[in-house]
């Protein structure tokens, strides 16, 4: 599988939506090695999406099509308790490397990161896992000890996490996709995001994208270099009030494919449609401190994430 002995600084356009990113990222050193595809579901919600599971069951049987290499769930899954239990059993028999991201509803009813060791038989809520030739940083975003907390849900990767992350990015010498459930930038990002924004960046030759869920919304953004996607919730948009829900029609999850060959990152699309009225229907948008209307949708889109030689490297 691809070493990383010796560095490449690569020029990364990544194209969405008519938009141009630009950063730079430590790539291959020049091995033919194949794609690398991953089956990405988040924000499921079993438990309280009336019909998770069988969002789940489509998902699980879409991704018997893809020849990935592992599964990931992007937290928010389903609450790890007996009550629910066939959701993680689904999910970890429908694959032998199946990763786990802990989200915030995973404390809910007095549940906590032990119930998810034993529900999802992981060991840590942060951890490393190599994936052919790729090497993935899964984050715990639901530390305690924020300055700046205000209560709700915990939303922070504690000294000790970091100090865990820098040295794994530090010590990597394969490119690193980082997971989070809560955001690590844009809508919805943990309280020390600028802090985590500058421990990655510091290390962005290295990363080749970091994901996200927890915001259920359809977004990309680059900081210092570094590209952060935000993968939409499998089931809906939440939207308070007496609707609560807006539920997509069909589930959403797409597929991450790293090729180290073309230097390329690819994130299918998928679509579906709001089943009822949908948030601008329902006059969500018509209170301030919204998130933008754009990335509110029902659709995860298609993102081609493309790595091209500097000249002067």
């Amino acid at each position: 599988m691809t070493m990383l002995n010796r560095r490449y600084v690569l020029k990364k356009a990544v194209v969405a939506g008519g938009c141009v990113f630009t950063s730079s990222v430590l790539a291959k050193n020049g091995r033919n090695d194949g794609p690398i595809r991953l089956g990405v579901i988040a924000d499921l919600h079993g438990g309280l999406a009336v019909d998770a599971r069988a969002r789940l069951d489509s998902f699980t049987v879409a991704m018997k099509q893809q020849d990935c290499h592992a599964l990931i769930q992007m937290g928010d899954f389903a609450y790890p308790n007996a009550a629910h239990q066939e959701f993680a059993d689904a999910f970890n028999a429908a694959h032998d490397c199946t990763l786990h991201v802990i989200g915030n509803h995973e404390f809910d009813y007095g549940l906590n990161r032990s119930d998810c060791y034993r529900a999802w038989n992981i060991k840590a809520g942060y951890y490393r896992r190599d994936v052919e030739g790729l090497r993935i940083l899964v984050l715990d975003g639901n530390d305690k000890g924020s300055p700046t907390h205000r209560g709700g849900y915990p939303s922070y990767i504690g000294k000790q996490q970091q100090e865990w992350l820098e040295q794994e990015l530090r010590n990597a010498t394969k490119p690193v996709l980082v997971l989070s459930h809560q955001p690590l930038a844009g809508t919805s990002a943990i309280n020390n995001a600028a802090e985590i924004q500058k421990l990655i960046a510091g290390y962005r030759e290295k990363v080749v994208v970091c994901l996200n869920g927890h915001s259920h919304v359809d977004a990309l953004l680059e900081v210092q270099g570094v590209t952060y996607v935000h993968i939409n919730s499998a089931s809906y948009y939440w939207v308070g009030g007496k609707t609560r829900m807006a539920y997509y029609t069909r589930p959403l999850f797409t597929t991450v494919t790293v090729n180290p060959a073309t230097a390329t990152v690819n994130i299918s699309p998928c679509t579906s449609e709001w089943k009822g009225r949908s948030p601008k229907a329902l006059g969500y948008f018509q209170s301030e401190g919204r998130p933008l209307e754009s990335i509110i949708t029902p659709q995860i889109s298609h993102r081609r994430i493309s790595y091209a030689n500097e000249s002067n490297r």
